[in-house]
């Protein structure tokens, strides 16, 4: 029996794209000024959110907020920014909000906090991601679904009329969206994209697989991102999604102890430093209109998949969005129509 959505695997090309990048190549070190700027980055308390922190506080950015889980590691962090930033003293400009991506009041409790105390958003970088290795649900689906695809794109979208409205009442600024991707997501076939419920067929147990569910995690939000940027008109607000590449993070903590060990030696000969694989968010988050919609490696935009762009991508980011809207409308009714949908 063919299938509606055939997606093949461009494997040579992911590979050589994959080394070329992690041995061949090196983020540019960002230089752009932020000052003036409102910038939001969740899970700051560690790995690349806390660098690209750093980063942004480095180039002056006026406010930062560093949305994290745990306020009394996000405080770590803010104290650890602001020793490593010299030429700065005003600590103050560092706020740690609290951010749950696992559960949703937390997640609506943050964006309108945003929206309330905050008078503009220059730059919201969506960083906080989870690569579950164990089968847990929350709240009704697989828990890196929930993380990595509901509840951020629910964020995205919650704080998108915020970035449109700042775009507006201060013309100087080009406020970005940035989502963090990986180029994992062209290392699935995606089977589920053909069964009629995407979401019920990511939460059947006996079929978990904690990288596979990882790069679906991934492909997904590139799906929605794409269709969504051609639905709605972001009115200069540039939404983009950035790969960090393999990098030397605690991404895979929660690992049994075989997985980390192998994990740990790849990343050994391949990584990055966390630093170097954060300054693909830094520079998404000042990249040119031309990175609208786009996926990004090494601060350039860079191919997806040849499939993606085919007639099965169209179709398939359509279901995909279609599909994820119906939840995102249920956790927050009329989330769609408050960004032109």
């Amino acid at each position: 029996m063919s299938e509606e959505f055939p997606i093949q695997l461009e494997l040579g090309k992911t590979i050589r794209t994959l080394l070329y990048s992690q041995l061949c190549n090196t983020t540019p070190y960002p230089t752009q000024s932020f000052a003036g700027q409102t910038v939001i980055v969740t899970g700051s308390n560690i790995g690349l959110g806390l660098e690209a922190a750093r980063h942004f506080y480095r180039l002056n950015c006026t406010r930062l907020i560093l949305g994290v889980r745990t306020i009394s590691k996000g405080q770590t962090a803010k104290q650890d920014i602001v020793r490593s930033v010299q030429h700065r003293t005003d600590a103050d400009a560092i706020e740690v909000w609290p951010l749950d991506l696992s559960n949703t009041d937390s997640t609506l409790s943050f964006a309108n906090r945003v929206k309330h105390d905050l008078p503009r958003i220059d730059v919201l970088v969506e960083n906080a991601g989870l690569g579950a290795q164990k089968w847990s649900v929350v709240e009704g689906f697989e828990q890196s679904i929930q993380v990595n695809v509901i509840n951020t794109l629910l964020l995205a979208l919650s704080l998108l009329p915020k970035l449109k409205d700042t775009a507006v009442k201060y013309p100087e600024s080009s406020p970005h969206l940035v989502l963090v991707s990986s180029d994992a997501l062209r290392m699935t076939k995606f089977k589920q994209i053909n069964d009629p419920d995407i979401y019920q067929s990511l939460n059947i147990e006996k079929d978990f697989n904690g990288l596979e569910w990882y790069c679906i995690s991934k492909l997904l939000d590139v799906l929605f991102v794409r269709e969504l940027v051609d639905r709605v008109d972001f009115d200069r607000v540039v939404f983009d999604l950035v790969n960090p590449g393999m990098s030397r993070t605690a991404f895979t903590r929660d690992a049994s102890a075989p997985a980390r060990i192998a994990d740990g030696i790849m990343r050994r000969i391949m990584g990055r430093s966390s630093e170097v694989g954060s300054r693909a968010l830094v520079l998404g988050a000042s990249a040119g209109p031309d990175s609208h919609g786009q996926f990004m490696n090494d601060g350039q935009n860079q191919w997806v998949a040849k499939w993606v762009d085919e007639d099965v991508g169209r179709r398939a980011q359509r279901k995909v969005f279609d599909q994820t809207m119906k939840i995102l409308e249920m956790r927050s009714p009329g989330v769609g129509k408050a960004v032109g949908l």
